[in-house]
């Protein structure tokens, strides 16, 4: 077995996560648009098509998994989402391996299943809706000015509520200050392009947390 091998079979032994996505086949060019927009938007990672759930290897049969990738790219991604591809031959089987950079032109979209284009990033092993509040950070970076932003009372009772019990939800400040959804995304948008607070998510929920450069400055 050669070192290329060894260590593919080593990264499917240690399952799905982050930045490993298995795939049997490629039946819709849609679903997997979503995969390549997924990692584009958050740190990269690889699919390896001709893998089953369990890990064991059925390999492809021919160019057509090649094609939807390409498929996926160029017609259900918007920017498109670039790739490259490595063939592994494992088991006398072709596993194609499509490995996907993270992006430097967040966001990404991909159609949903109702064929809306959203964003979509990764969280651990599962493509999830991107917060709107990322979403819109990730549009206005691109032009944010550090002279533009104030630091008013919200913003002082967000920072207050993280520093007490180490993070704070958008449906806790809403709740608190009766302020409506949006206008509560505006201030956490502010706070995240000012570096003070990231987005830290699961499946299940959104909380926003101070980043680690905040944290050091209060030190």
């Amino acid at each position: 077995m050669n070192t290329q091998c060894k260590e593919l079979l080593d990264r499917i032994a240690e399952g799905e996560g982050l930045h490993l996505d298995f795939k049997h086949c490629i039946s819709d060019s849609g679903k997997i648009a979503r995969s390549l927009a997924a990692y584009a938007n958050t740190d990269g990672g690889s699919l390896l098509i001709g893998v089953r759930d369990n890990g064991s290897i059925s390999g492809i049969s021919s160019d057509e998994e090649c094609y939807m990738i390409e498929t996926a790219s160029m017609l259900y991604t918007y920017p498109v989402v670039e790739y490259s591809t490595i063939n592994h031959i494992v088991e006398g089987k072709t596993v194609l391996e499509v490995v996907v950079e993270r992006s430097e032109k967040l966001p990404h979209y991909a159609p949903d299943v109702r064929g809306d284009m959203r964003a979509f990033v990764r969280c651990d092993d599962k493509n999830v809706l991107a917060p709107p509040e990322l979403v819109r950070y990730w549009r206005q970076s691109k032009s944010f000015v550090p002279s533009d932003m104030f630091y008013d009372d919200v913003m002082k009772l967000i920072v207050d509520e993280i520093r007490l019990n180490g993070f704070v939800t958008k449906e806790f400040i809403v709740h608190f200050t009766n302020m409506a959804a949006r206008s509560v995304e505006d201030v956490l948008v502010n706070l995240m392009l000012m570096n003070i607070i990231e987005i830290e998510m699961d499946e299940k929920s959104v909380k926003f947390i101070f980043t680690e450069e905040y944290k050091n400055q209060c030190i």
